[in-house]
């Protein structure tokens, strides 16, 4: 008996190495748990509603290993709504749910417009015949947050089985799912293992499809869209797939199987098929599921080498950072996908909630928000510029329509609307009252984030192509913003300041205002960036943008109290009536709109609303009020609002962030999941807060820099500016500098913020260690713009902003001024 037990251990030995051999290293968690590993439990975060505590047993940062799903109250059904996504910006599907979504598929018009759905045939699951064995199986469940699957692991009695499933990073029209079962040693009669799929009918709410027909040995099937946008054509698909399994036999003499099946989608049927071929081709060969799954770790892996954040000291915050920035990245377009799309498909923005949500009534239905340029492509742009650029170009394809809905109500210029989908016409929901048919329309600020993102776009970049090339128009859009801003502003005798009436600001519990301060902020800067631009885009800056725009720019009336030195958050706002506030909106005017105040005013402003503002607030609220903490050094209540900008607000063990702190079943009505602009918040408080990166037109401004509470250091690892790659290692009052890669166009230079310090070339492959780097730094380039820099200011009473107002200085003084006053006065905090 101890030799045919000694026998059987051998054998599951050499089963497991061959796992092992057969999946990579995705195998190696599933064996970690079946030899016992020590199971580690995330810190205390919230739980799902209607259910006991969910752990994840992993430790690596990228990794989430869980014993149990998220389920619905019944404690049966899983509650796709906190599964993970899997997306590569074409294509996005949510684990275990029956649809799946595609770039720039909408049905419906005006606000009936959403994401269409389309059946997910190859989403299945196993189960099997006996709920005997069902009932004694051990399941695991893998979520790989750097190689972007999702694995089921299942020991039975008779096998033991991994279930793959991913969204290819570099075929990105195929959702692949891949099913591996092994038998045991001991098993003498085997057993059946059963998939059950989502089934394909002849219509759905979305999509009309045709009947399925044969496509060498596999189906394919056209679907077309029901209705159209206004002014648009309704939209066909191509489904291509693999003749779905249903069930596998381990019994007789079969010990092991694979299978593997692909599914290709696109609005061209020419690249679905060409796409659903070359995975065919890859399959035929030995070891061909191994080799696409490869490919497509491969191709994340490059993702990952083009830029991320890393955290080191603390295994949870490094997961929370990984995840995020996982989620953020499976939303947009892939890097380098085997057959891009044509050129002339435009990303249509990942919306608010990703590419594996949106469908009719949920998830904001897919649209397009003032988030994407406010909080998702700032949280990429120092690590992806190029994603961002293909971002922004979906500005660029529905400029007319933005002109379109200026005139609207009497405007001029190019206004974007508050949601937007395929066509660029406003499908906000149709909820204004007839008092206000105009609700959505006056909400001016999402027009200045458009001007913000190409402002820092440029500034990060110098990206000539953006601004000269007719598919992002960029010299033009910026133009006929200011021009919009401009016209919206009207003078005012009695306070010899121009007004803009009538406006609804991002705290939308308060609308139909006048003069909200954040948008007369951001219009300002609007303003000041077209003239600016226009003189780089080598046209007349005086009279693409006139004199009057920037008198006006200069002019605006901006509701600031010169006694209690704070801003109201618009004209006649009482503090002690208008509570409370929905979401950050003044305090924006510190971060992200850098805009240039006293220290004692940002630190005035964040007392006030930190006191009124909504305590269950939208995520990326606490984000901005952990950076502006961070600006005036109150480092304790910044470490506080960082822990509450993504605590509350994280699903386990998924890491699925939520719009509110959903801790009712009314909450989870109200709010939405896989919540990107609070994922964005929270990347951004991280570069900009604890790293205290600020991107100016001329240099980037490093404040104090630190790693987050709790961790030894953080590495920003590809970072990106002008053309150059950099490394930045942040620890405790020190910074280590790698040059990647240095541009032969701008050559950077780095100043420390001392009185002795003297400027330092930063040369390509070179490593510089800033002791003492919370006094701060500087890098920029030699190479100076020719044009005058922004303003980037309204007139207020002496002693608001600190700044030395550089446009007035002529370029003698500014060489010998800059470093002694300007960027002293900068770190006075």
């Amino acid at each position: 008996m101890q030799l045919i037990a000694a026998a059987v251990s051998l054998m599951t030995l050499i089963f497991v190495a061959s796992v092992v051999v057969f999946f990579g290293e995705p195998a190696i968690s599933f064996v970690g748990g079946l030899f016992g590993a020590k199971q580690h439990k995330t810190r205390s975060k919230r739980l799902t509603p209607n259910q006991e505590a969910i752990g994840d047993e992993s430790q690596l940062y990228y990794e989430v290993k869980s014993s149990s799903l998220p389920l619905m109250s019944d404690r049966v059904t899983i509650n796709t709504r906190y599964m993970p996504t899997l997306s590569n910006g074409h294509l996005g599907a949510t684990v275990y749910d029956e649809a799946m979504y595609m770039n720039g598929l909408y049905e419906g018009s005006g606000g009936n417009s959403h994401r269409a759905k389309i059946p997910a045939l190859l989403m299945g699951r196993v189960n099997f015949s006996s709920t005997d064995i069902d009932r004694r199986a051990t399941r695991k469940y893998v979520f790989n947050g750097r190689d972007g699957y999702f694995m089921e692991t299942i020991d039975c009695e008779f096998a033991y089985i991994e279930h793959r499933m991913y969204v290819h990073q570099k075929y990105i029209r195929l959702f692949v799912s891949d099913v591996f079962a092994r038998r045991k040693p001991e098993s003498m009669s085997g057993g059946v293992i059963k998939l059950k799929y989502p089934p394909l009918t002849g219509t759905s709410d979305d999509i009309n499809f045709d009947q399925p027909r044969e496509y060498y040995s596999n189906r394919q099937v056209k679907g077309t869209t029901k209705t159209a946008e206004a002014g648009a054509s309704v939209q066909s698909i191509f489904m291509i797939y693999m003749e779905p399994v249903e069930q596998i036999s381990l019994t007789g003499s079969y010990w092991d199987k694979n299978e593997t099946m692909v599914m290709s989608v696109d609005k061209s049927e020419a690249n679905a098929r060409s796409e659903l071929d070359y995975a065919q081709k890859i399959l035929s060969a030995q070891g061909g599921n191994y080799q696409l799954f490869q490919d497509h770790v491969e191709a994340w892996r490059k993702t990952w080498s083009k830029g991320s954040i890393q955290v080191y000291g603390d295994v949870q915050l490094a997961k929370v950072t990984q995840f995020a920035q996982y989620y953020l990245l499976s939303s947009v377009p892939a890097d380098s996908p085997y057959l891009p799309p044509q050129y002339s498909e435009v990303f249509y923005g990942c919306g608010r909630t990703g590419l594996a949500k949106g469908g009719a009534g949920t998830d904001y239905q897919g649209h397009v928000f003032w988030d994407n340029e406010m909080y998702i492509m700032p949280a990429l742009m120092p690590f992806q510029p190029d994603t961002v650029k293909k971002m922004l170009r979906y500005r660029s394809a529905v400029a007319k329509k933005a002109a379109d809905n200026a005139k609207r109500f009497g405007g001029s210029g190019f206004h974007f609307p508050w949601e937007s989908a395929f066509s660029g016409n406003d499908v906000s929901p149709d909820d204004c009252d007839a008092s206000h048919p105009d609700c959505h329309w006056k909400k001016l600020f999402v027009t200045t984030a458009v001007s913000w993102a190409i402002r820092q776009y440029y500034s990060i970049t110098r990206d000539r192509d953006y601004m000269i090339n007719t598919d992002y128009l960029g010299c033009d859009i910026t133009r006929e913003i200011a021009r919009f801003l401009a016209d919206r502003a009207m003078y005012n005798p009695k306070t010899a300041r121009y007004d803009i009436f009538n406006m609804t600001g991002p705290d939308d519990w308060h609308p139909n205002v006048n003069n909200n301060a954040f948008t007369l902020a951001a219009a300002s800067l609007a303003i000041h960036w077209a003239r600016y631009f226009s003189c780089l885009c080598q046209r007349n800056d005086r009279e693409e943008v006139p004199d009057e725009w920037i008198q006006k720019a200069l002019y605006l009336n901006l509701p600031y109290d010169n006694v209690k030195r704070l801003h109201f958050q618009h004209q006649g706002f009482d503090p002690a009536v208008d509570r409370p506030v929905k979401q950050a909106d003044t305090i924006m005017l510190t971060y992200p709109l850098n805009w240039n105040v006293s220290s004692d005013i940002m630190k005035n402003d964040l007392e006030m609303y930190e006191t009124i503002t909504n305590d269950r607030s939208p995520a990326m609220t606490w984000s901005w009020f952990t950076i502006g903490w961070k600006w005036v050094n109150d480092k304790n209540r910044m470490n506080t609002y960082f822990l509450k900008s993504y605590q509350d607000y994280l699903i386990q063990p998924f890491k699925i962030w939520t719009e509110y702190n959903e801790l009712s079943a009314a909450d989870q009505a109200a709010g939405n999941v896989n919540f990107l602009p609070g994922m964005g918040g929270f990347v951004q408080s991280l570069v900009h807060g604890y790293a205290g990166i600020r991107i100016r037109p001329d240099m980037l401004e490093f404040y104090n820099p630190m790693p987050p509470n709790g961790a030894t250091k953080m590495v920003l690892n590809g970072f990106k500016y002008l053309g150059s790659v950099l490394t930045f290692t942040i620890e405790e009052d020190k910074t280590t500098i790698f040059v990647n890669s240095s541009s032969a166009q701008y050559q950077l230079i780095l100043k420390r913020n001392v009185t002795s310090a003297v400027e330092e070339s930063l040369t390509e492959g070179e490593t510089v260690i800033i002791d003492g780097s919370s006094n701060g730094f500087f890098i920029y380039t030699s190479v100076s713009e020719t044009c005058e820099h922004p303003r980037d200011y309204i007139y207020m009473p002496w002693g608001y902003s600190p700044f030395v107002n550089r446009a007035h200085l002529t370029s003698s003084l500014m060489q010998s001024l800059t470093f002694s006053l300007f960027l002293t006065l900068s770190f006075t905090r």
